[in-house]
């Protein structure tokens, strides 16, 4: 009798199997839940690059206005410039740039070649 009993082997052959079982379980359930927070991860990408590009956008948007506003002031001094008579090639030689730059940052300063108005004879300018 130095055989252990068939219920016995059984036994033990069960308790075996449980626990494989509970191990392939448990690992199941891990891949499981692996899986779920993989596809949660996924699902958010395009959320965040909506929200992204919605940032992008605005940031281009404020760039475009300051610049904008830049531009505009640039573009002021430099008829400041050419309101007090100052020759386009010159402004060009103080600001660094192009005598078309003066041109074109400025063309409502454009200085007119047309002849001022004649003065009112009865101005005390004429005497």
């Amino acid at each position: 009798m130095t055989e252990p009993r068939k219920s016995t082997k059984q036994t033990a052959a069960r308790q075996r199997a449980r626990e494989k079982a509970a191990q392939f379980r448990e690992t199941q359930d891990k891949l499981e839940q692996l899986a779920v927070d993989y596809f949660v991860a996924t699902d958010s990408i395009e959320d965040i690059d909506a929200a992204v590009e919605k940032e992008i956008a605005a940031a281009r948007e404020r760039g475009k206005k300051q610049s904008a506003d830049a531009t505009a002031k640039a573009a002021a001094v430099i008829a400041a410039m050419l309101d007090l008579g100052t020759p386009r090639s010159e402004i060009a030689g103080r600001l660094g740039i192009a005598t078309r730059d003066v041109k074109k940052a400025a063309p409502a300063t454009v200085v007119s070649s047309e002849p001022a108005a004649p003065a009112d004879e009865s101005s005390p300018a004429n005497f």
